[in-house]
C-alpha cells in the first residue's frame, strides 16, 4: 500500500514557489478558476505556465493545460517545444532546468520562508532564576548551593555561623 502526503502551503509559500507575487497568484487562481489549495504539483504546473505566458505572451488560460501535458513528458522528454502557428518562432524549454529552478524555489518556501505574523512580537515572560541570568547577576554560587544535599547544606550552613561567631568574638 502507497501512501501519498499532500502537503499544502500557505499562500505566501506558493507565490515563493512559483516565482511570482502573491496577488499574481490569486489572480491567477481567479482567472483560472482553481480551488484555493495551494500544493507543490500545482506551483510547478502555475510557474511553466506563467514561463510561457512571459516568454511567448500567450494567455495564462492556454498556457495552463499546455503546462500539464508538458510535465507529464518528464523524464522521458528532456526538453519541451512549442512552435508558433506559422512554424517560423519556435519555443524551446528545458525542463530539467525548470524541474531544478521549481525546486529550489520549493525548498527556499518549505524552509526558509515564513509568513508574517501581524501585531507586535509577543512579550516574553522571564521569572525567577531566568529573569536573574537576564539581568546579568552571576547564579554560579547559587547553583552550586542547590547541587548540594540538604544535610550538606545545614553542615555549610552552621561552619558559616560558626565563622561569624567567632568573627564578633574577636572585635
Amino acid at each position: 500500500m502507497i501512501i501519498i502526503y499532500i502537503l499544502f502551503m500557505t499562500l505566501g509559500q506558493f507565490a515563493v514557489a512559483v516565482g511570482a507575487p502573491a496577488r499574481w497568484v490569486q489572480n491567477a487562481f481567479q482567472a483560472l478558476g482553481l480551488p484555493a489549495r495551494y500544493t507543490e504539483d500545482l506551483a510547478r504546473r502555475l510557474s511553466f505556465a506563467r514561463t510561457v505566458k512571459t516568454a511567448c505572451g500567450m494567455p495564462l488560460r492556454q498556457a495552463f493545460p499546455l503546462a500539464e501535458e508538458a510535465l507529464a513528458r518528464w523524464p522521458r522528454h528532456r526538453t519541451w517545444e512549442l512552435a508558433g502557428p506559422d512554424g517560423v518562432v519556435r519555443m524551446t524549454l528545458d525542463l530539467e532546468r525548470f524541474l531544478s529552478d521549481c525546486s529550489v524555489r520549493l525548498s527556499l518556501a518549505r524552509c526558509r520562508y515564513a509568513e508574517k505574523r501581524r501585531g507586535r512580537p509577543p512579550k516574553t515572560r522571564r521569572r525567577g532564576i531566568a529573569w536573574a541570568k537576564w539581568y546579568g547577576v552571576d547564579i554560579s554560587l547559587l547553583e552550586a548551593s542547590l547541587r548540594l544535599t540538604p544535610e550538606q547544606r545545614l553542615r555549610r550552613l552552621d561552619e558559616a555561623a560558626e565563622f561569624f561567631r567567632k568573627a564578633r568574638m574577636i572585635r
